[in-house]
Formats: structure tokens, C-alpha cells, sequence
């Protein structure tokens, strides 16, 4: 088996962790102790931690994993680490249990992707103007455009706007894009099987729950999302109620089984709502979960560099997962995913020192004296979404059809 893998052009994409794979680079074990397999692709460096407090164990010194790892702990708990290169490469630590994450994948992006260019007119407009979208890239116009991708399938999609309101859709799905393209869209093309042009009624999404006194703004997506693929159908930025975001609704019989429509609100204090719908109705109201107040950040004064956080308590559940983060201008950036099994009944978290671990890098160190920003962010999904639902989306993956995440952060500036 060659145990060489490439990236796919993402930060991340989904690993696999599960209970007895076995897979070079790693033997698995005899008998019915479980395992974990572990399949890190493109990363500079790879180490192992079984339970909440062995130690722990180089798998990759330099390079990628993928292979079957004893776990053998009685609560399934475990720890895997990993460093993704680049200009400043990004250190990421997973927490969690067998049970919770059967799954995780991740690819560590190589070379930067080329890009191209797609341009084009914009016709049948009537006075109006169009967003057109090829990927999750978007531009407004009212004659003309040119986006920059990556070489690429993509639905490309455009909608016609006349006075703020959407009344009409362009939509080219599996559009392949492989060098630089003129592509031009005419808004009164008749509605055929490749290129499906029909008119729409509109809806309008208002955020709730903004803090205008912290002068907190959202930044409103809805996107169209078929398989893999999405594409933006209406951009918005809402300071308060009063300021709603406007979206087309597609008639019956446009969607396919596998398509639905994603709406994203993200704020200026880094709160937010990701949800998933098969249809989007006349108006949508996002509330926005409450602010994530209780944790306490610090940092020690000596020694390796550990950040903590205490008391994890949130005002909104169920919780299915934590993310810290910690970047300074020198070193990596740390990403650490926690799940609330592994975090179990403690009430405070010290991030582990890995530069002890044989094949760390000194470079990856953060610097004392040397300002760090850290979050610390809660996710809470009343739809049931689980940790492995959580990982996954953190690696770039669609949420599945009825999925809703929230989530809030809780920021500060630590000097080590």
C-alpha cells in the first residue's frame, strides 16, 4: 500500500479515526484491543496521547500517519496532534473519545492552487443589477464581472435583483472551469436542461439579538449548497433589526434530492448560526445565541507556554464541542478541538506541552513576551448535531440537511 497522500486543495478535509482499520505506517494490534486509525495526510509532524494523561508518542516525526493506534484507555479517551506546514504553520490538537469521535479526517493543504480567471457580461438585466457566484465566490454588477478561482467544478449561479428585491435565477450546475473563461449569462435565455433560468418570489433574513452597544455587526450568506458544491445566493450586513437581508426563493421542482440552502450569520464578536434547510420560507429570523462569558484565559509565567481556560459553564445547550485557538506573529497558530466527553465534568483545561515530544520543531514554539490573541469558542446545536458533525464542519464539509450550529467566543490578548 503506498502510504503517500496529496491534499485536495483545502485547509482540511475529514481523517479517519475509527475502531479497527489497519493501514501503513502504523501495524494495528492482535487480539480485540481497540484502536484508533489514524490517517493525517500532507503534515510535518504526527504524535499520539492514550487516555487523558499518558504520554505521548511520535507516530510521524517528519511527515504524514496512517495507520492503526492502540487505545486503550477505559473511557476511550485520547489526543492527537499534528502540524500542518505553510508560512506559519498551524499546530492542531484533537481531544475527544472513541465513542464521540469514531471518525476525523484531515488533509493539510499543499502548494497554493493555482487561479483563473472567469469573466464575462451580465445581459437580460432590466434595469437591475445581478450577484453572480461561481464557488463561494461572489461579485455585484450591473454589465460586466470577473472572479478568480481555482480550476475547478462549480455550480455557477447568478440572481437578478431589482430594487434590493431577487426575481429572477441563472443556474449552471457541474460547470467545469479549467483555464481562463469568458462566461456570459443572459438573464432572458430560456429555461432549458443545462442552463435552468426561472424567476423567484423573494425573503428576507433578520439577525436578532445584536449588542449595539458593543456596536456589533453580522455578516449574512445564504448559500446554495449541492453535494460539495456551493454557491452564494444572497450577501448582506445587518447592524440591527431593521436592516434584513433579502434572498431568493426557488420555485418547486428546481431542487435536487441532494441540494438544500445554508444560511450563515457571523458577527463582529464572533458569535453566530449555521443551519441547513431543503427550503427557505417568506422571512427567517436568526437569534443569535447569548455571549459566551463565564471562561476565564491565562497563560503561565514559566516554563513551556500553556494556555488555560476555567469554568466552561455556557447559557445555552446541548454543547457538542470546544475550540481554543491561540496565534502571535512568531510561531505556529494553535487550534485545539475539544469534546465535551473528553472534557467530562472538569471545570478547567491546560493545553498540553508537546515540545517535549520527540520530532517538535523549536520553530513552532510561541515566544514569551510576545502578545497572543486566544478564543475560546462554544458550539451548542439543538438539532442534534454530534462532535463528529462539529469536526467535520470545522474541516470544511457541508452540515448535513436539518443541521444547525451555534456558536459564541469568548476573546482575550495574553502575554506569555
Amino acid at each position: 500500500m503506498n502510504c503517500r497522500q496529496t491534499g485536495i486543495g483545502l485547509i482540511a478535509t475529514m481523517v479517519v479515526l475509527s475502531v479497527a482499520l489497519t493501514g501503513c505506517g502504523g501495524g494495528g494490534t492482535s487480539g480485540t484491543a481497540p484502536t484508533v486509525s489514524v490517517n493525517v495526510q500532507n503534515a510535518q509532524w504526527v504524535a499520539f496521547q492514550d487516555g487523558a494523561n499518558g504520554n505521548w508518542t511520535t507516530l510521524a516525526p517528519s511527515s504524514g500517519f496512517s495507520g492503526a493506534v492502540p487505545s486503550s484507555a477505559s473511557d476511550g479517551r485520547y489526543s492527537l496532534a499534528f502540524v500542518c506546514g505553510g508560512t506559519k504553520p498551524t499546530v492542531y490538537v484533537v481531544h475527544a473519545t472513541r465513542q464521540e469521535l469514531p471518525q476525523a479526517s484531515f488533509t493539510c493543504a499543499g502548494a497554493a492552487p493555482s487561479s483563473i480567471t472567469v469573466s464575462g457580461t451580465v445581459s437580460g438585466l432590466s434595469g437591475g443589477q445581478a450577484l453572480v457566484s461561481i464557488g463561494e465566490t461572489a461579485t455585484a454588477t450591473t454589465g460586466t464581472y470577473d472572479v478568480n478561482i481555482s480550476p475547478g467544478t462549480y455550480d455557477a449561479l447568478a440572481v437578478r435583483i431589482a430594487g434590493s428585491v431577487p426575481n429572477r435565477v441563472w443556474l449552471q450546475r457541474n460547470r467545469q472551469f479549467a483555464n481562463n473563461t469568458t462566461y456570459n449569462i443572459n438573464f432572458d435565455q430560456p429555461d432549458g436542461t443545462i442552463v435552468r433560468v426561472f424567476d423567484v418570489s423573494s425573503g428576507t433574513l433578520t439577525v436578532s439579538g445584536l449588542d449595539t452597544l458593543a456596536n456589533e455587526t453580522a455578516t449574512v450568506r445564504i448559500l446554495f449548497q449541492s453535494g460539495n458544491r456551493v454557491s452564494v445566493v444572497g450577501v448582506g450586513s445587518a447592524l440591527n433589526e431593521a436592516t434584513p437581508t433579502a434572498y431568493p426563493r426557488f420555485p418547486s421542482g428546481i431542487l435536487g434530492a441532494a441540494e438544500q440552502f445554508r444560511v450563515v450569520v457571523d458577527t463582529s464578536e464572533q458569535r453566530g448560526v449555521v443551519q441547513v434547510a431543503a427550503s427557505l420560507p417568506d422571512s427567517l429570523t436568526i437569534t443569535l445565541p447569548p455571549p459566551y462569558v463565564n471562561p476565564t484565559l491565562s497563560v503561565n509565567s514559566a516554563g513551556a507556554i500553556q494556555f488555560s481556560a476555567s469554568d466552561f459553564s455556557y447559557g445555552a445547550s446541548p454543547v457538542v464541542g470546544y475550540q481554543l485557538t491561540a496565534s502571535a506573529p512568531s510561531g505556529a497558530r494553535f487550534e485545539y478541538f475539544l469534546t465535551p466527553g473528553w472534557l467530562g465534568n472538569a471545570s478547567s483545561y491546560a493545553t498540553p506541552v508537546l515540545e517535549t515530544v520527540s520530532g517538535w520543531q523549536a520553530a513552532w514554539n510561541l515566544t514569551r513576551g510576545e502578545s497572543a490573541e486566544v478564543g475560546l469558542r462554544v458550539y451548542v446545536s439543538p438539532s442534534g448535531a454530534t462532535p463528529q458533525t462539529v469536526w467535520s464542519y470545522l474541516q470544511g464539509n457541508p452540515l448535513p440537511a436539518g443541521a444547525t450550529l451555534r456558536y459564541a467566543t469568548r476573546r482575550q490578548t495574553l502575554t506569555p
